[in-house]
């Protein structure tokens, strides 16, 4: 299905009975927090976020990042590529790499098309 404007990304959110959001925007930036225990002390932790982006060379990217506080630094768990722009293929244009990223990022473990 065709998207009726030139949007990059795409939003939908249902929030129970708080309500429902949808938004078509060329960048997309989502945080998940949930209620946690840090001690004595409950708090609200984002334990997962969304980055969503237009890269130099015209692909978008969606990357899912997940954070712990016992970690140094948050994990790409998956990044998901796609080129509109490649006209006249026959096979979508969509690829996945699914694994956790260390220090230097993600690292390729499969490419789906």
């Amino acid at each position: 299905m065709a998207p009726p404007d030139r949007r990059k990304f795409q939003v939908r959110c249902d929030a129970g009975s708080s309500g429902r959001f949808e938004a078509g925007t060329d960048t997309l930036s989502v945080r998940v927090g949930q209620r946690m225990r840090a001690g004595k002390e409950e708090e609200m932790w984002d334990s997962v976020q969304i980055l969503c982006k237009e890269q130099p060379d015209g692909s978008l990217t969606v990357e899912v990042i997940v954070c712990h506080p016992d970690w140094e630094e948050a994990k790409t768990i998956a990044a998901i590529h796609s080129r509109p722009q490649d006209d006249g293929t026959a096979t979508p244009s969509l690829k996945c790499d699914l694994q956790v990223s260390g220090p230097g990022g993600l690292q390729r473990a499969s490419s789906a098309q």
